[in-house]
């Protein structure tokens, strides 16, 4: 049957090389769209190094000397020394798991600070984003150990040797060094702020947000004592699951009773729920409009491919009834045509493949660590094939099976 049909493509190479060209340029449209989406995806569901579920942002102020119940602080640690009650009292609290403190350094946060790390001949790659924070912030989010430590011990550490620092295992990737599990010990540069920090740990990658990849997602974290609570400005917590109902409006509740601690209050809750949601809606809506774009596309591609092969079937009504008179029966015509365009389609793929090779040669696709890999070029391959392959298919069989229900008589007459 194979050989009949290559015959029969061979005598109407004329039409067919038409059909081919058309079929190879849909094709290359259909695999780039099919690369941007796997890119955009995988990038989606890279692991993201923090966990945000069941957490809250605790807005602090502290009054002004206008409130009738100011009192003036005679010297920073009489200042440092209420906002760690503050602290005790949360974590305290039978809904809290852990509480942390900050400086520009809770996810989905426009506001932050940047360094550079250095050492020998090494300097960190792209914007390294610096995270100051206290040991429990390490537990709120869950921050992981590429050694396996988990957020207690990593906190531990912090705890024992805040002036130390974690830096994430991706900072001198692109100088050639995979994993900085060998650096621990030693001594950095710091940049920002002139000095020289010890290497405590090396953190799973900790990302900017859902959208951001790993390969630009360089941090380091940094550990404030408890004499230096006051340089935060950020306050989080990590609610016990199950427990986080009602527990913003708890918290306000008790924000002028067991929270009022000195001068300081807490002034607002809000749900990192909320935070992600505000802080990505414009890459959700973006994202929206490619999926609206990508579905019109591919439906006028569909439906261009489905007037293609539906004219060609209709084109072959009188033949599909001269192989109904000899003796063929309705599945084996079906398979003969389905068969035919899907032979075109095989005998296009290769010249395909060496399109969407050169556009990642040249650069011309999306950009995911890189603008090849064989694993994700191979994927994507398969993805436009099968979706063309599925397209061609249903382009046959609906106007097919419309020719097979036509008597033979009725057909040959009408010729």
């Amino acid at each position: 049957m194979k050989r009949k049909l290559l015959k029969q493509i061979a005598n109407e190479w004329q039409s067919n090389v038409w059909l081919g060209i058309e079929l190879l340029i849909v094709g290359v449209v259909i695999w780039y769209i099919a690369d941007a989406i796997y890119t955009n995806a995988t990038i989606y569901c890279e692991p993201r190094g923090f966990d945000t579920e069941h957490c809250y942002l605790l807005g602090f102020d502290v009054l002004s000397d206008k409130s009738p119940d100011y009192k003036p602080y005679e010297n920073n640690e009489q200042q440092n020394a209420d906002l760690v009650t503050l602290v005790e009292r949360l974590e305290a609290r039978p809904e809290i798991e852990a509480v942390g403190l900050g400086q520009n350094a809770f996810p989905y946060n426009g506001s932050n600070s940047g360094t550079a790390l250095i050492i020998d001949t090494l300097t960190s790659s792209g914007y390294c984003v610096r995270r100051y924070v206290t040991p429990g912030f390490l537990k709120v989010f869950k921050y992981t150990g590429t050694r396996g430590e988990t957020p207690e011990q990593l906190a531990e550490i912090l705890e024992k040797e805040p002036d130390a620092f974690f830096v994430s295992d991706n900072l001198y990737r692109r100088k050639g060094i995979e994993h900085m599990d060998g650096y621990i010990g030693r001594n950095f540069y710091n940049g920002a702020n002139r000095d020289s920090i010890r290497l405590a740990g090396v953190l799973n990658v900790v990302r900017y947000s859902d959208f951001s990849p790993e390969a630009f997602s360089f941090s380091m974290v940094r550990g404030f004592g408890k004499g230096e609570y006051i340089y935060c400005q950020e306050l989080v917590v990590r609610v016990k699951e199950n427990m986080d109902h009602d527990f913003a409006d708890n918290i306000m509740k008790d924000s002028w009773k067991n929270l009022h601690v000195g001068n300081y209050y807490i002034s607002s809750v809000r749900s990192f729920a909320d935070i992600r949601d505000n802080f990505q809606r414009s890459s959700y809506n973006e994202i929206r409009n490619k999926i609206v774009g990508v579905v019109f596309l591919l439906l006028n591609i569909f439906l261009g491919l489905l007037g293609t092969f539906w004219y060609r079937t209709q084109q072959r009504v009188n033949e599909i009834a001269i192989r109904k008179v000899n003796g063929a029966t309705d599945s084996n015509i079906f398979r003969r045509m389905i068969g035919e365009g899907e032979l075109i389609l095989i005998m296009v793929l290769p010249l395909t493949i060496v399109v969407d090779y050169f556009l990642t040669h040249f650069e011309l696709n999306t950009y995911y660590d890189g603008y090849f890999s064989l694993g994700r070029f191979i994927i994507c391959v398969l993805i436009s094939w099968g979706l063309m392959a599925a397209m061609i298919a249903l382009g046959i069989a609906i106007p097919a099976y419309r020719a097979m229900k036509l008597q033979p008589a009725q057909a040959l007459s009408e010729e």
